[in-house]
């Protein structure tokens, strides 16, 4: 299953950088505010994110992720990557 969920736009609060998620995808993860979420920079510079199973929250998040999605440096944000 491919998705698309466009072209985001890094904000600023402080002194951190943020992207917004797209609501679709977190609700099919069921994630909510305060769920961790697993970043992993790619070979090509690209993000990988993907929710942190809840066994492996409590272990630095090492488990395996039910979902991921790619997070393009430029305009392929939100690509959904099955690996």
């Amino acid at each position: 299953m491919n998705s698309n969920y466009g072209n985001r736009k890094i904000q600023t609060v402080r002194y951190s950088f943020l992207i917004p998620l797209p609501v679709e995808w977190i609700n099919s993860m069921r994630l909510g505010k305060g769920d961790p979420l697993k970043i992993n920079m790619q070979d090509d510079h690209s993000l990988k994110i993907a929710p942190v199973p809840q066994s492996g929250q409590g272990s630095k998040g090492t488990g395996t992720p039910t979902a991921t999605t790619v997070l393009r440096r430029c305009a392929g944000y939100g690509k959904y990557d099955p690996k």
